[in-house]
């Protein structure tokens, strides 16, 4: 069991927070960003209804923690619609239960950065003033590929060399809503999503394969934009239940 990316949300005022580039006037038609995303997620949580004889698919982990870096890219519309992407890799880490004493294998986890991608958008949706009510939608998928697999090991902690690895793949996607204020070069924001996650891992030489779904599929989150000046921004943000997780991030925009 386990997850390889959380849904990074961000200020969901941006398009509106973004009103000044390097290159272009106030208040533009159109605008482009650039940026960067490091995510870092302590915990999520799957579940299957798949059985297995030799161990329970859904007691085998302790604890999910993956690191992220994504490069980040958009086009924002009127002040109002914010269309993006990002790409970069993930790095999954996994936290053992203790292994089953009647059990000659054990499970361990290893993987390298792998490719992954999202992409999405968001929407102002009403206005008050400084203070938004917007919308987000990311869909985020991590194709399958042989630098994440699950490894056997025995009892010495010595590799078994099984010539199929057990390779994972995941897809998701999450609807959030919110609102932010912006108070001088501050914007705070807050709200709640609905994430809806997948991830398959495929068959082993003993075991396998297993489909997951995330058990918490509602969370909220919060965080905060620092405006160094119209064209450059920095964010912090936290998202909880649905998994526990933070984010750093910068937007230049142009």
């Amino acid at each position: 069991m386990s997850s390889i990316f959380g849904v990074y949300v961000g200020n969901l005022a941006a398009p509106s927070v973004m009103n000044t580039g390097f290159f272009s006037a106030h208040n533009p038609f159109i605008k482009g960003t650039t940026g960067y995303i490091a995510d870092y997620i302590t915990d999520k949580h799957y579940t299957t209804s798949a059985n297995d004889p030799l161990f329970d698919p859904n007691d085998a982990f302790k604890k999910f923690i993956i690191h992220s870096q994504m490069a980040s890219f958009s086009l924002v519309l009127l002040e109002r619609l914010e269309l993006f992407g990002s790409v970069g890799g993930s790095k999954p880490r996994l936290k053992l239960k203790e292994a089953n004493p009647n059990f000659d294998l054990i499970l361990d986890f290893s993987s390298n950065y792998q490719f992954s991608w999202s992409t999405g958008a968001k929407v102002v949706l009403m206005q008050w003033g400084q203070t938004y009510f917007c919308s987000d939608f990311t869909y985020f998928a991590m194709p399958e590929s042989t630098h994440t697999y699950f490894e056997f090991f025995n009892r010495l902690n010595l590799p078994i060399d099984f010539t199929k690895k057990q390779e994972l793949f995941l897809s998701e996607w999450q609807l959030s809503f919110g609102l932010a204020s912006r108070i001088f070069f501050l914007t705070p924001y807050f709200g709640g999503c609905f994430l809806s996650s997948k991830l398959y891992v495929s068959s082993g030489p003993t075991i396998g394969p297993f489909s997951y779904k995330n058990e918490n599929r509602l969370g909220y989150f919060y965080g905060i934009t620092l405006s160094l000046s119209g064209s450059f921004h920095l964010n912090f943000e936290q998202r909880f239940r649905s998994e526990s997780a933070y984010t750093f991030s910068t937007v230049a925009v142009f």
